[in-house]
């Protein structure tokens, strides 16, 4: 379980480079989103789900004073690395989103590469709870997941192939997703397989479970734990041809 967060920490920014070079544009996205949605200004801000810190390291080049969190040492032990490189002063702990203890200290808490999916809508209501209370009043929450379309997972077309490069090795992975429409569950199954120089293979399996939400339903459950909630679509506002959204609440 994991697998991706652990074993393969250090190859996540090689199979992840294609979103990562989007993470520039998301956060000029992101910014607009304090500027007109936050009803204070930005200077602090809690990254949940930070991993190897890719959105992370962007936001505090920008000038923010960000810390990042997350359950896995392993990837935090990459991003400290990053953000050392980097010359950048970033305060990176290891913990549990639902376990947070901030008292309004931030003024935004963002939430990344649609982690808040593995919430399901009990511990997303916990996860709700201690956002709210590590935000100053009228800090804002942003966190994006991806709009499911079930009927593509019926068609024989979830497999999806593609290389990637990490030095001299070879990453081959292959990803597909299972959907059990009647619980709204998610399973998310990648392979990869790490070729070396010399040919041979290390291969790894993921198999992780997340949880399907639509537009109605997270701004419901959001709703209960924040005063103003909006989602925006693909970088801009909300429309039926959305394939990712942001959801916006504000405390």
């Amino acid at each position: 379980m994991h697998e991706l967060y652990t074993a393969l920490a250090e190859y996540y920014d090689a199979i992840y480079r294609r979103r990562a070079e989007r993470v520039s544009r998301e956060i000029d996205f992101v910014e607009e989103l304090f500027k007109n949605e936050a009803e204070r200004e930005v200077r602090r801000i809690l990254d949940l789900a930070c991993g190897t810190g890719i959105p992370t390291l962007e936001l505090a080049r920008r000038g923010y004073q960000v810390t990042g969190l997350d359950l896995h040492e392993e990837m935090l032990a990459v991003a400290r690395r990053k953000a050392e490189g980097k010359g950048l002063n970033i305060e990176f702990i290891q913990g549990n989103a639902l376990e947070i203890d901030f008292d309004k200290e931030f003024d935004a808490v963002t939430m990344f590469f649609s982690s808040i999916m593995y919430f399901d809508d009990s511990a997303i209501q916990e996860l709700f709870n201690s956002v709210n209370q590590a935000l100053k009043q009228g800090g804002v929450f942003i966190a994006d997941f991806p709009c499911w379309d079930y009927s593509y997972y019926y068609k024989g077309q979830n497999n999806v192939v593609w290389d990637e490069r990490k030095g001299d090795e070879r990453l081959v992975i292959t990803d597909w997703r299972e959907v059990e429409p009647a619980t709204q569950k998610l399973h998310f199954k990648r392979l990869v397989q790490i070729v070396k120089p010399d040919g041979s293979v290390r291969a790894f399996m993921v198999d992780d479970e997340l949880n399907i939400y639509t537009v109605r339903e997270m701004r419901l459950l959001a709703e209960k734990h924040f005063r103003r909630i909006k989602i925006y679509g693909d970088l801009h506002e909300l429309r039926p041809s959305d394939r990712r959204y942001w959801l916006v609440a504000v405390k």
